[in-house]
């Protein structure tokens, strides 16, 4: 699918327009990277995978009452087939940076074993059609799918995850290394621990099991630590982060000292735990959680882990405004407030573009400088909205004309521009998603594509918005 000549870029040929344009236009840095975000188990419809069950996420999908639209991942995209002329895609969108995911279970369906040459065959191949047509790639190594054997035994809850995940880092090094451009160990850590261990939506579906969150947090700093080393040790020059989703959280009654408190708390574990034990090499939790034994016991300093990261990956989306919730026992994380203020997306999240401003000029603060005083490179990982249509429809204009998410879109670039011109070194923008796809316990029916895809068919469709990013990245700049 290609974009008619003048949806494709802007060319300036004389110099009385381009001094015109440049009136008009907001300029971003030269260099910049505009790119997309996949992982592999929400487009892939991975036929190793899907076939042998081999994930914690393929069985999981495969049982009634998990998904909230009861669809399944098993064909998801299709891009294991198609990632070509998604590829083009891309391409006839202006784009020169794109995101995907390792899939750890199909690479290494049996514990103890070597990857699965076909699916090397299928990394390599996308790998290096996106390099032959001039992509930076960005690679992560676990987005959210543990292999069975290893769910089986705990998962990220057994320090044999540790052992695991660097053995399959060192594994994609060794087969992957040649084509990558920027590592990412985890995806989404904090998202992972809550969702899997708290709110149980995803697997291994445990709620309310705060100790077991916190164990995972622990044993995936580890992880990191142990990847972030060994990327290095197999390849000096390499780039290395993970993505954080980061959530601005505020009081809905900022004059009450309870909803601040739970707003404190809920800051604290889901942004700065992570963060700060990554800068300072030290697990550490807030009082009074860090009273509790269990809690002490998976407190403390992770070997390797102080500065292990080049760079800083954000995904951000929306804010969350919580209030203490009178109940006993108490809980000091109070609750999400569910009347939104702002306008929002199909998921109910609002359209806070002020959040992602304040982080890159404020909230990221303590984390911009590496252990040399260096500012350390910012890219925007994931940023998109979703909108909520059934996976049955096929043909028609429906969702393609989609003005809250080029209103999404436009207001949050112009956050990342204003924060730029502030001193924030944001380098790179990779929207979420390029296509469509299977939104984890959502199913298919949440839509973060710029693309459409008609699941009955797997036909693409560009909306409205990804004609508007190509136009963005074409001339590398927003219209004012």
């Amino acid at each position: 699918m290609q974009l008619k000549p003048d949806e494709q870029s802007i060319s300036i040929d004389d110099q009385e327009s381009r001094a015109d344009l440049d009136r008009t236009l907001l300029q971003f840095p030269q260099g910049f990277l505009w790119g997309v975000a996949t992982s592999h188990f929400q487009v892939e419809g991975n036929p190793e995978e899907i076939n042998g069950r081999h994930s914690d996420w393929a069985l999981w999908t495969a049982t009634d009452g998990k998904i909230l639209d009861n669809s399944t991942a098993d064909r998801a995209c299709d891009f294991f087939s198609r990632y070509d002329l998604d590829v083009e895609l891309c391409k006839s969108l202006n784009l020169n940076a794109f995101r995907l995911s390792l899939n750890w279970p199909a690479l290494c369906p049996t514990r103890g074993a070597t990857f699965s040459r076909q699916s090397v065959d299928f990394y390599r191949r996308l790998l290096q059609t996106l390099k032959s047509n001039g992509f930076k790639t960005f690679v992560t190594l676990f987005h959210f799918c543990l292999p069975n054997w290893l769910a089986e035994v705990g998962g990220w809850n057994n320090e044999l995850a540790i052992e695991e995940f660097d053995r399959f880092t060192e594994m994609a090094i060794q087969e992957f290394g040649d084509l990558v451009d920027f590592w990412l160990t985890l995806n989404e850590p904090l998202a992972y621990a809550y969702q899997g261990y708290i709110e149980g939506a995803w697997p291994p579906g445990h709620r309310g099991n705060y100790v077991g969150a916190f164990r995972s947090i622990r044993n995936m700093l580890e992880g990191h630590a142990r990847s972030y080393a060994t990327i290095h040790r197999l390849q000096s020059a390499a780039r290395v982060s993970y993505t954080f989703h980061w959530i601005p959280f505020q009081a809905r009654r900022k004059f009450n000292l309870f909803d601040r408190l739970s707003c404190y708390m809920r800051d604290q574990v889901f942004n700065q735990v992570w963060m700060r034990a990554t800068e300072t090499g030290i697990l550490s939790f807030p009082p009074p959680i860090c009273l509790e034994p269990a809690v002490k016991k998976i407190s403390g300093p992770i070997e390797g882990l102080k500065d292990s990261i080049d760079y800083v990956g954000i995904n951000y989306y929306t804010r969350q405004v919580c209030e203490f919730k009178w109940e006993w026992p108490p809980d000091i994380f109070g609750i999400r407030s569910d009347s939104p203020e702002l306008e929002t997306s199909g998921l109910g999240w609002e359209v806070y573009p002020q959040g992602l401003y304040d982080l890159l000029t404020r909230d990221l603060n303590s984390y911009r400088l590496d252990a040399n005083g260096k500012p350390r490179d910012i890219y925007i990982t994931e940023n998109g909205l979703a909108s909520m249509f059934p996976a049955d429809l096929t043909d028609g204009d429906w969702s393609l004309k989609d003005d809250i998410r080029e209103r999404y879109l436009v207001s949050h670039l112009m956050a990342v521009h204003k924060a730029i011109g502030a001193g924030a070194n944001v380098k790179g923008y990779l929207h979420w998603s390029l296509l469509d796809n299977f939104e984890w316990a959502e199913g298919l029916r949440a839509r973060f594509g710029l693309v459409r895809v008609a699941y009955p068919t797997l036909e693409r469709t560009l909306r409205e918005s990804a004609k508007l990013y190509a136009r963005i990245a074409g001339s590398n700049a927003l219209f004012k």
